[in-house]
């Protein structure tokens, strides 16, 4: 039986953190746990929990306004750009996210997509099982042919904790790195885009970024570049994105997250796009970083009951 003395909560889209133990949450509250969530359904499920808990289901200003008994909202992630954060502010609600819980998930699925663009090593699997290397004349295959990393320039946009992991490994491949901010001058970003033979991006979503990625700072970068999208998808404008690509502008992208989630027949087209690598906004989700993830918003909880006691 739960505990009556522990706060109500809900957690509207539990589905979305896969297959992990909620139990330590419920040290902490009384929890409703939904698979998932519709708009339509948030007022009347969070209409008498005094914790909210949210992956991707948004919380805007009209929402909640008309949940007076609401006192904390948990992020289930890192970004909380789908939180009113001035109508938190104007009502008292707090507002907790899950800070580095995924950084050692994101960075090494950063580093896989970044040598799979420049090693191509799906396409000499695939030319493999059609008979490249039995066809051929001598011991190796060579083609496609790859660029050592080493002496390349690694730009990160977005060198918060994440971003410096990123950098960490692109110089043990002896680049040169270079990072910025979502806060670094125009004239920054473009001295850094010129240089770039991959820009990986990690910054927040915010209004300032979005689409900070476009077609006028995709033409600053060489032919040769390569870029990385572990971020949001609303960084870059896809459609310039995948002009660059098409016209050979750019050598190659890697995006796991796109603006819309989950795409629709939008897909179908980005999949043909020529060098253009898509995985299902997966960076963040290793075993070890879901239960992190968990273990984050149970802290989170922790305090808000320590420190209602305290109060009462």
């Amino acid at each position: 039986m739960a505990d009556s003395s522990l706060p109500r909560a809900v957690f509207l889209d539990a589905l979305s953190l896969g297959p992990v133990d909620l139990a330590p949450l419920e040290q902490w509250c009384a929890l409703t746990a939904w698979p998932s969530t519709a708009i339509g359904e948030r007022l009347e499920r969070l209409r008498d929990a005094e914790i909210a808990i949210t992956n991707k289901i948004p919380l805007d200003g009209e929402l909640l306004r008309q949940l007076p008994k609401l006192r904390l909202i948990c992020v289930a992630a890192t970004g909380t750009d789908q939180i009113d954060h001035a109508a938190c502010q104007e009502l008292g609600i707090r507002v907790h996210n899950a800070g580095r819980y995924s950084r050692a998930s994101v960075v090494q699925i950063t580093w896989a997509l970044i040598l799979e663009l420049c090693c191509a090593m799906d396409q000499r699997r695939r030319d493999l099982a059609a008979g490249s290397w039995q066809r051929s004349p001598v011991f190796s295959v060579i083609e496609p042919e790859f660029d050592e990393l080493e002496g390349q320039t690694l730009v990160v946009l977005g060198a918060g904790d994440i971003g410096r992991g990123v950098l960490a490994i692109g110089e043990a491949f002896g680049m040169h790195c270079i990072g910025l901010t979502s806060r670094s001058s125009s004239a920054e970003l473009e001295a850094a885009l010129r240089q770039a033979d991959v820009l990986s991006l990690h910054a927040p979503l915010t209004p300032q970024t979005q689409h900070l990625i476009n077609a006028q700072r995709l033409s600053w970068m060489k032919p040769t570049a390569r870029l990385v999208n572990m971020a949001r998808g609303a960084l870059v404008q896809l459609e310039d994105l995948c002009a660059a690509l098409r016209s050979g502008q750019l050598a190659g992208a890697a995006l796991d997250v796109l603006p819309v989630e989950p795409p629709g027949s939008e897909l179908d087209a980005l999949l043909i796009t020529p060098n253009l690598l898509i995985s299902p906004h997966m960076g963040w989700s290793s075993r070890q970083a879901r239960s992190r993830l968990v273990q984050t918003m149970a802290g989170h909880l922790q305090a808000y009951v320590s420190a209602e006691a305290a109060s009462a």
